[in-house]
């Protein structure tokens, strides 16, 4: 019976890259030889186990097919967190790393805040908001539990984040209502048009719950700004990541029952997040 031909490290990531492009192809190979995107480069004559060159071949060929690179990894860097990912949970966008930015500036001076991450997925908001203000109590919630299994495996070792299964606010303990120092989401805002134009990784493997936000895009994300007020403090904020499409009308939804409403861009410079501080009394 033949045996497989030896092939270097350099060769069976070269044939990857030939098919995905070089940075998928490292992260790929990377994965399969258990190394450093770098230590590819190292040792580039070095021969590799013909079935971890054949694992690569069969990882690329899944990649191809559309499944997202992070569901085959099983992993996704978002801020200081590596966090776990699989079938059923949204991936990680870095524009998203902007709301926990913006909510820890709102948080700068607030001792001991109360936050609320509506729509957890995999807790990355939540957890990186819990991880970087340890003196903070994060409640996060999510309408599905197969994205919830996945933040309970990524809040392992974190003790102030609770995970409450509910649709938006729904679940969480009543006495929360009115002392909330911060309300943040990334919630589902993805236009009929845009997820039928979504790429196929997004649109057939990534989960329809946490990406459609109906036919124009704010049926969530407008029952969060209507529902949020109940549970925030006098001087409590809500943040919001957008759709450069939308934003306008989410501002207006915003001056509803907010004040100090700001639109902020991403670094392509489209507009991205949306906050606003609960409005005063009377």
């Amino acid at each position: 019976m033949p045996t497989a031909m030896a092939v270097t490290r350099l060769q069976a990531l070269d044939k990857a890259a030939a098919a995905l492009g070089r940075v998928e192809a490292e992260i790929l190979a990377a994965h399969v030889f258990q190394c450093t995107r770098t230590a590819l480069y190292a040792a580039p004559g070095e021969t590799v186990d013909p079935r971890a060159a054949a694992q690569l071949d069969q990882l690329v060929a899944e990649r191809l097919s559309g499944r997202p690179l992070q569901y085959i990894t099983g992993i996704q860097a978002f801020r200081k967190l590596h966090l776990r990912v699989g079938p059923g949970v949204l991936v990680p966008r870095p524009e998203t790393e902007l709301v926990v930015e913006q909510g820890l500036i709102l948080l700068d001076e607030v001792r001991n805040p109360r936050v609320i991450d509506v729509g957890t997925g995999s807790g990355a908001i939540a957890l990186s908001i819990a991880t970087e203000r340890p003196d903070s109590g994060v409640w996060a919630t999510d309408i599905s539990e197969e994205a919830l299994a996945w933040a309970r495996l990524n809040s392992e070792g974190i003790q102030n984040v609770e995970l409450v299964r509910g649709d938006l606010f729904s679940g969480l303990p009543s006495e929360l209502l009115g002392t909330i120092d911060l309300v943040v989401s990334n919630p589902p805002y993805l236009t009929d048009a845009e997820m039928s134009d979504a790429p196929v990784d997004v649109r057939d493997h990534e989960p329809a719950l946490a990406l459609s936000g109906g036919a124009g895009g704010l049926e969530v994300p407008a029952r969060i700004v209507r529902e949020a007020e109940a549970w925030l403090s006098d001087a409590g904020w809500l943040v919001i990541e957008t759709s450069p499409t939308q934003a306008g009308q989410l501002r207006e939804l915003f001056f509803q029952r907010f004040e100090d409403v700001h639109i902020a861009d991403d670094l392509t410079g489209r507009a991205r997040i949306a906050w606003g501080r609960k409005s005063s009394p009377g």
